[in-house]
Parts: C-alpha cells; sequence; structure tokens
C-alpha cells in the first residue's frame, strides 16, 4: 500500500472542500446568522488539508487498492469535516456525525425533530451535503481539479457498475453528467417556486429531491406545502434521479433508444405495479385520487430512496408496510443518485436464478445470462451474488444488534434497511413521523457505518477493514 498517495489525495480533497463553505457563509450573511460555524469547518478541512497534502509520494501511480482506501477515506473524512457546522451549532459529536453522514451519503435519516427551527444557514447546509453527495465526492473534484481524473477512482466510488463513458476522457464524462446534474436541479428550482413554493425552500429541496436525499426543512416533510403539484413534481424529479444518468444524457439528445434499456424499464415497471397495489389496498381509507396521489409519492420516494414523505405510511396495512420494505432493498437504477441493491443487480439475480432452475432441468444445454441483447459476463454475475451476499449479511447483522438491545422487530429491519439502502425514514420508531433521535449513541454509530457502506456498494468500505488490504501485496 502507497500510503503517502493516499494521503496526498485525501488532502487534496479537503483543501478543495474548504472551499464549499463560502457558500453556506454567504447564506449567513444574507440571513444575519452567525457565520462561526462554517469558518470553524473551513479551517478544520484547510488544516487537515494542508497536513495530508505535505505527505509527498515517491510515485503518482495509483492502483485499485489506494483508491478504495482513497474513496472510501474521503467519505469518511468529508462526513466528520461536514459535521462541524452541526456541533459548533450545539449537536452532540455523534448526533452531528450522524447527521453530517446522513446528508452526504443522501440517507436522510435525522436527529432534529423540527428542523424548522434549525438556522437557516444550517438548512441551506443539510440541503447542500445531500446535494453535493447525490452525484459523488470524487465526481466533484474531478470535475474542478483535472489532476483527480482518474479511472480507478471512478471505480471505486462505484463498484461494481460500469460507469459508462460518454467521452473518450474521464473528465469529460463527469462534467457531462455533473452538467445534467445541475441543468435538472435548476428546472426544479424553477417549477416549484412557479407552483408557490418560497424560494428558499424550492432550492433546499431541490437539492435534496435529486440527489434522492430526502431532508426537509419541514418536520412534515412534503405534507407541509398542502399542493398535490408540488408533490406531483417533487416524485417526478426523484424518479429522474433514481434512473440512470447516462440515461437522460442520450434522451436529451434525442437518442430514445435508451428507452429501451431493461434496467430502465424494469424500474418503470416497479414503480407502476407498486403504486397499483398500494393505491388499491388504500382505496377504503381515502378517495381514488388522494389513494393514487399518496401511494404514487410514497413508492416514488422509497424506490429512489429519497425519503420524502406526504402521509405517515407507518399507519398503513401491513401488505402495503411490506412492499414498501421491499422497495427500499431494492432502491434506484445503477449511475443514479439512488440506494439500495440497484435494480439492475436484482435483474441479474433473477435471470441467474432463472439460468439456474434450467440448467438444473437440462444439465447439458448451455445457457447464459442475458440482459436484453447483451450476455452477462460470469464475473460480473459471481460479483453481484457476492454484493447480494454481503448486503444481506451485513442487514441481518444490524438488525440482530438493534433486536438486541430492545427495539421491536419492525423498528430493527426497518431502521437497518433505511440506513443500510441510504432511505433515510423506516417504520416503527424509525417510521415516518419519526426521527432517530431516540436512539442511542452506539446505534447511531452503527447505523452511520450501515450508511457509509450502503453509499459506497460496500466493497469500497470493506476493504479498508480487512488487515491484509494494507499491506504490499493483496
Amino acid at each position: 500500500m502507497n500510503a503517502r498517495i493516499v494521503f496526498n489525495f485525501l488532502g487534496r480533497i479537503l483543501l478543495g472542500f474548504s472551499a464549499i463553505f463560502i457558500l453556506p457563509i454567504i447564506v449567513a450573511i444574507y440571513y444575519h446568522e452567525s457565520v462561526t460555524p462554517f469558518i470553524c469547518s473551513a479551517l478544520v478541512s484547510l488544516l487537515c488539508g494542508l497536513i495530508l497534502f505535505s505527505m509527498k509520494p515517491k510515485s503518482e501511480l495509483l492502483r485499485y487498492k489506494e483508491s478504495f482506501a482513497i474513496v472510501g477515506l474521503s467519505w469518511l473524512l468529508i462526513s466528520i469535516v461536514g459535521a462541524v457546522p452541526y456541533i459548533v451549532n450545539g449537536s452532540s459529536f455523534v448526533d452531528g456525525f450522524f447527521e453530517s453522514m446522513s446528508g452526504f451519503t443522501t440517507t436522510g435519516a435525522s436527529v432534529f425533530d423540527k428542523p424548522e427551527e434549525l438556522p437557516m444557514s444550517i438548512l441551506f447546509w443539510r440541503a447542500m451535503t445531500q446535494w453535493l453527495g447525490g452525484i459523488g465526492i470524487i465526481m466533484l473534484f474531478v470535475v474542478i481539479f483535472p489532476i483527480m481524473a482518474k479511472g480507478v477512482l471512478f471505480q471505486a466510488e462505484y463498484p461494481g457498475i460500469t460507469l459508462s463513458k460518454l467521452k473518450p476522457r474521464i473528465r469529460d464524462t463527469a462534467m457531462i453528467l455533473y452538467g445534467i446534474y445541475v441543468l435538472f436541479t435548476f428546472a426544479e428550482i424553477i417549477l416549484l417556486w412557479i407552483l408557490g413554493v418560497p424560494l428558499f425552500d424550492a432550492v433546499t429541496h431541490a437539492f435534496t429531491t435529486l440527489s434522492t436525499g430526502g431532508f426537509s426543512t419541514h418536520s412534515k416533510s412534503i405534507a407541509f406545502f398542502k399542493n398535490p403539484l408540488v408533490e406531483f413534481v417533487i416524485a417526478i424529479f426523484a424518479i429522474i434521479g433514481g434512473a440512470n444518468f447516462t440515461v437522460h444524457y442520450y434522451l436529451l439528445r434525442g437518442k430514445f433508444r435508451f428507452a429501451k434499456d431493461p434496467e430502465l424499464l424494469t424500474y418503470l415497471a416497479i414503480i407502476a405495479i407498486s403504486t397499483a397495489i398500494i393505491a388499491v389496498y388504500n382505496l377504503p381509507s381515502f378517495s381514488p385520487f388522494d389513494s393514487f396521489r399518496y401511494s404514487f409519492f410514497q413508492v416514488a420516494s422509497i424506490i429512489t430512496t429519497t425519503g420524502y414523505t406526504t402521509f405517515d405510511f407507518d399507519a398503513w396495512s401491513d401488505g402495503v408496510k411490506m412492499i414498501l420494505l421491499i422497495l427500499m432493498f431494492v432502491g434506484g437504477c445503477s449511475g443514479s443518485t439512488g440506494g439500495g441493491i440497484k435494480v439492475i443487480r436484482v435483474y441479474i439475480l433473477l435471470k441467474y436464478a432463472i439460468v439456474q432452475i434450467f440448467k438444473s432441468a437440462e444439465p447439458k444445454t448451455v445457457r447464459a445470462v442475458r440482459m436484453g441483447a447483451r450476455t452477462i459476463k460470469r464475473e460480473v454475475v459471481e460479483s453481484v451474488v457476492a454484493f447480494f451476499i454481503l448486503y444481506v449479511l451485513i442487514f441481518t447483522i444490524s438488525s440482530l444488534i438493534l433486536a438486541l438491545s430492545g427495539y421491536d422487530f419492525l423498528t430493527s429491519i426497518s431502521a437497518v434497511a433505511a440506513c443500510l439502502g441510504n432511505v433515510g425514514p423506516g417504520m416503527g420508531l424509525a417510521g415516518a413521523s419519526e426521527t432517530y433521535s431516540t436512539f442511542p449513541d452506539f446505534i447511531k454509530l452503527l447505523l452511520t457505518l450501515n450508511m457509509w457502506i450502503g453509499r459506497l456498494e460496500i466493497y469500497t468500505v470493506l476493504a479498508l477493514f480487512v488487515p491484509s488490504f494494507w499491506r504490499e501485496r493483496w
């Protein structure tokens, strides 16, 4: 392990990150609030960045293992530095770290019972952390600093997902994807503002919708606005955020052949079928319009791992809650801002299971796992199966720890599913009308670990805990 190049790259990231606090400082000045939380954060980031950057590597060669360490540790360090504004504002370290990690990983789980009581600049910072984390920390720095444009860093930040190269150069691809991200963000801000949402709320909710984060400036979440059109716009942009951004690129260029992408079609089919089933189940409690309205919004919010709410779905029937729990595991598409297992992995797992059934009946027949017209390579299938096993194992162990700590079954499994899948609200004591403020510190730290693991899709984080990973040969 070339530790010096890891520290040097981490220093570069923290130095660049210190400049990001300029925006919340401007917001604090505009609303006549204290700038101290953000000045302190910028100084911490700058000081740590200078110390790490001073460690000059003998070689600039960046291998996969160094890339894994850079990506995994950068998300951890940035979440710690991002916690400083909350801590200076009066939160404990654990609460601040939990909120910061929830922000950057776009989980949306919060320890603040009444966010409307927070300073406007802190609310802006919460939303901004989700917007920054939505498309990826490394992606951001590749756009800003060309020297960071390393293909291995992309593969470490998005393990198990082949990032389609829209242009020959990595930085050009990153700039296109970030341009689409910014374009959709501005479009949502304008639409929400036209619908009567105050500009500050329009900006913060656009930040946390397209990033599929779900931090709201109101404790009632989107229900606060009492506007079906606002709910519809937010649901649509959440669905856009949960879809592959490569598809958006080609669709914006008028190339609709990507609209036939198997993953995209499966994603949209799951949303449509789940909405229809839940709407039918909810008919006895609501009018047909309200039943569809609440069902569509909640399905879009959960499968994209945005986590917004317009109704306390914890009060719905067990069958409906089971569907929503399954959607927490499925998550968004590959190459999206959504979390979860990802639709493409679920698709490949089902295809692989079907192939195995046929192979059992006809052992001599050669069959391959196919996705549309493409044949999925064996190593990709093996990677997906390994990912699924690890995901279930981490979910089981974490849920067991919560259950042994005295929490009921529904709270235990849904809180872990919500944090590991970067969804946010769970059920029971972690339900849509609740926060994570009542959980003890060690449970918050466990759930924070789950957010980190879930956002970086397991491999990048777990590698850091393997002792042999840090040796020269692995």
